[in-house]
């Protein structure tokens, strides 16, 4: 490879692999051809991509997280910190993105309500589209967090170290709720919904966002029941 693909630029790639149906392989060669046509101005190469794929907020908070925890990374408690810029990262989301309850249609709107919800509760598969962008800085400090598919619309799929890290997230939080069961999270989501910082922002559409959640707690329950760990909730019917 001619030109060298700086972890921002990797991030990027990462972007247009998940959001834009682009192969590894298409996602190199881009950059490759867009280095020939900036003269190897990286800079150019970036600014340009971001036209694509917009990707550039997303990076700018997962450095600030690296900044903010740069010690932290340094020690065993490494991956427990990850998850604390991941879910800074996912707060800035929630706070910024109070339209998005409203998809266009209602079962898309429902299917993806659940991404208003509080980090421990949306599991670590929706955590790590927001990992991807981390994970090339971190494997530049010699820490691995997983790997992102190389196929089109492919995923970042974190590690067991990262895995075990946001369970033990998870489980703290629901700890702090008093929540060990499915009936549980069912009972104690309207008060979460009303109690989460993030969803209260002023916005012209934050009632109406804090209205459609509570008006589908069961939905909301049935989405966050999938995306954790089986081991998460004690209830028998999860045997």
């Amino acid at each position: 490879m001619k030109y060298k693909i700086t972890p921002e630029l990797q991030a990027q790639m990462y972007a247009m692999i998940a959001w834009n149906g682009k192969s590894r392989e298409e996602a190199e060669e881009i950059i490759q051809e867009l280095y020939s046509k900036f003269n190897g101005n990286e800079r150019a190469v970036y600014e340009e991509l971001d036209k694509s794929v917009y990707a550039n907020d997303s990076i700018i908070a997962a450095l600030n997280g690296i900044a903010k925890y740069e010690k932290e990374l340094k020690t065993d408690a490494k991956y427990d910190k990850i998850i604390e810029i991941l879910t800074n990262i996912h707060n800035k989301w929630v706070e910024g993105n109070t339209k998005k309850y409203d998809r266009g249609n209602s079962e898309k709107s429902l299917k993806n309500i659940f991404q208003h919800l509080p980090t421990e509760l949306i599991g670590v598969e929706e955590v790590a589209k927001d990992l991807m962008f981390l994970a090339p800085f971190l494997k530049e400090m010699g820490i691995e967090v997983g790997e992102m598919q190389s196929t089109a619309y492919g995923a970042f799929i974190p590690n067991q170290e990262i895995r075990d890290a946001y369970n033990r997230a998870a489980l703290s939080y629901l700890q702090s709720k008093n929540i060990s069961s499915v009936e549980d999270l069912r009972d104690a989501l309207p008060e979460i919904i009303s109690q989460y910082e993030s969803l209260q922002v002023e916005h012209p559409l934050k009632e109406a966002r804090l209205d459609y959640m509570k008006k589908n707690i069961d939905t909301l329950v049935k989405s966050v029941e999938a995306k954790q760990d089986k081991e998460i909730f004690n209830d028998p019917e999860r045997e």
